[in-house]
């Protein structure tokens, strides 16, 4: 405050800003669930008070950004959706998932890659990718294919496709740690299942290791998120922290390809 009461601008701004992001949090806790949300929900989602909230609903209630639902739960309003197919309208599935794998990245310092599948393929195939800054990498050419028997993004779209036949596979041998007999790949498959990711160490290129999770648009599995990390920097305790990491970005970006109806990426 200065001397005479009032408010600084840089007081001013922070408050601005503080309160730009209790909307932004108020609308993102709205797309959490379909249904809608309550005061109260909304309130402890954004760790905010009641009243706040209230008066942040009206207001985008009258820009209707939002809308109260006759059981008076809010829900997201109709240029709310119009805003959300705009932006999607003019943003290529690539950025989208650019923006994901950089915070990936960011959060774990190793290399990641965004895979594509289609059944009809047989296999997936590498068609973007963010490197880390470590002078030390192994670097997989876009366009690579990926057989789905080896290595960890194979293994998590298999999980990912209950149905699909595991005998039809080659089982073609890459190292001395590729998975070759059908009994071993369908326990690998089943855990990738049960932990919702897999693993994998130098089973389709020596000296490297890696964790995947399958990348959905609504009930169709599209490809895979993937982290590829050198042996000497695979965690003591294995690969598994990492794994769930790439789950949650993963069903982050499904998430967004699911909304806005992406066949393939």
């Amino acid at each position: 405050m200065d001397e005479d009461g009032t408010s600084t601008a840089q007081d001013e701004t922070a408050q601005s800003g503080g309160l730009i992001n209790l909307v932004a949090d108020t609308l993102f806790a709205l797309t959490e669930k379909s249904e809608g949300l309550s005061i109260r929900a909304i309130a402890q989602a954004t760790d905010n008070s009641r009243s706040s909230t209230h008066r942040i609903l009206q207001a985008l209630s009258r820009s209707d950004f939002v809308q109260q639902s006759e059981s008076g739960s809010y829900v997201v309003g109709p240029r709310m959706l119009m805003l959300a197919a705009r932006v999607f309208g003019v943003v290529p599935v690539l950025q989208i998932a650019h923006v994901i794998m950089k915070d990936l990245v960011q959060e774990l310092g190793e290399t990641c890659y965004l895979a594509t599948f289609s059944e009809a393929d047989g296999h997936a195939t590498y068609v973007h990718r963010i490197e880390n800054d470590h002078p030390v990498r192994y670097i997989q050419a876009l366009g690579s294919t990926i057989p789905l028997h080896a290595g960890a993004v194979g293994k998590a779209i298999l999980a990912a496709l209950p149905d699909f036949d595991l005998g039809k596979l080659d089982m073609k041998v890459y190292t001395p740690n590729t998975q070759s007999s059908l009994t071993e790949l369908k326990a690998s498959v089943a855990l990738a299942r049960k932990n919702g990711y897999a693993t994998s160490i130098e089973e389709r290129v020596v000296g490297v290791g890696g964790a995947a999770a399958a990348v959905r648009s609504g009930d169709r599995v599209i490809g895979a998120l993937t982290v590829s990390v050198p042996k000497n920097r695979i965690p003591p305790d294995g690969l598994d922290k990492i794994g769930l990491c790439v789950s949650k970005h993963a069903e982050a970006l499904s998430s967004m390809l699911t909304a806005i109806g992406v066949e393939r990426i």
